[in-house]
């Protein structure tokens, strides 16, 4: 029987051309995952930020309301603020950074699935460290617990006398406890409670800086409107009522730096901070306070062009997000103000569209 012809040894692999990099492996090993800054990163841009896609909307078998999640996270930004500055005597920036914290967790995390409450000590522990301002462990978890105690006791209270205390339902998956006013609102130390709280907290630490991608360093509006407010007193491009110049009149100064600061506190209760830069809110927080305060540019001048950095697209949406937050609280006597706010955006907004359209023609 006749034996097959050998078989030829394969030709040689022909070189690749020059200037043709080889191509890549074959890896069949998936992707690495993506950083947790990267899901997403932030500020977030208006057009990309909806609050229908929050983890807490979006949370099965349980979702939350879009009105719900924004109301669960304006309560625990006040709880914030009151722990951060009178419990525990952190600086103001140190509580801007632990809000900052708490709404990026939760822009990531569904409120179902932590209790926002012990998220909140949690990030005012970090926010502590961050900003050179440290507490330890056991007085933050103290003072905090101690807090909630205490509005515990209060919401009972006006459930016993038949008032109606704000909703906690979807807020949380702890449930929370129903003390009773004779309940003391001190926790014990050396309890088991107290033990386990402490544990969370040290986990949920770790939880919020992967989260946040160990991104810690935190701009503020508060720098950036305190130099926006000086530029524009020292170019006297901003007067008062009676049209005299700021420079002459360091109260009214003074009144519109304070004014902006209280609206840029208020922004810390909304999600801006996920939608814009922090100059962009300051710059909209000065806007804000000149019109509150009577004052206005020199020679009738809008008010866009003394704000650097901001459309008017984006100050009329940051805008109307503070006032829709602080109206209600501001009370009759600042209605007329806001409406008159409301009517100037509604300008600016109408002369932007005119001005585009017009260069446009001009283009064609």
């Amino acid at each position: 029987m006749a034996q097959p012809p050998p078989r030829r040894p394969p030709p040689p692999a022909r070189n690749a051309p020059p200037g043709r990099p080889p191509p890549p492996p074959n890896n069949s090993r998936p992707p690495p995952p993506r950083p947790p800054s990267a899901l997403p990163r932030v500020p977030l841009a208006s057009s990309r930020f909806d609050e229908n896609h929050l983890p807490s909307v979006l949370h099965q078998p349980n979702p939350m309301t879009p009105e719900a999640e924004r109301q669960a996270r304006r309560r625990t930004c006040r709880f914030i603020e009151e722990a951060g500055q009178r419990s525990l005597r952190l600086p103001r920036v140190a509580v801007a950074t632990a809000t900052v914290f708490f709404h990026r967790f939760y822009a990531k995390h569904a409120f179902q699935e932590h209790d926002r409450f012990e998220v909140a000590m949690a990030c005012l522990l970090l926010a502590g460290k961050t900003e050179e301002s440290p507490k330890k462990l056991d007085f933050v978890v103290r003072e905090c617990w101690k807090l909630r105690r205490r509005a515990q006791q209060q919401q009972q209270k006006l459930m016993n006398q038949g008032g109606d205390s704000p909703s906690m339902a979807g807020a949380s998956p702890t449930a929370m406890p129903s003390p009773s006013s004779a309940d003391n609102i001190q926790i014990d130390p050396k309890s088991e409670e107290y033990v386990r709280l402490k544990e969370r907290v040290l986990l949920l630490e770790r939880v919020i800086l992967h989260t946040i991608g160990f991104e810690l360093s935190i701009d503020h509006p508060y720098k950036f409107l305190v130099d926006s407010v000086q530029t524009m007193n020292k170019k006297r491009s901003i007067e008062g009522k009676d049209g005299q110049p700021l420079v002459k009149n360091p109260q009214m100064v003074q009144e519109l730096a304070q004014n902006a600061m209280n609206f840029a506190n208020d922004s810390m209760h909304t999600t801006l901070c996920l939608q814009y830069t922090a100059n962009e809110i300051a710059m909209t927080c000065v806007y804000l306070s000149g019109k509150y305060s009577g004052i206005r540019p020199v020679g009738g001048k809008p008010w866009i062009e003394l704000l650097g950095g901001i459309t008017v697209e984006d100050l009329t949406t940051i805008s109307i997000q503070i006032l829709e937050l602080v109206q209600p609280k501001k009370g009759m006597d600042s209605e007329m103000a806001f409406k008159m706010i409301r009517k100037d955006l509604d300008e600016m907004a109408r002369d932007g569209v005119a001005a585009s359209d017009s260069k446009r023609q001009k283009i064609n």
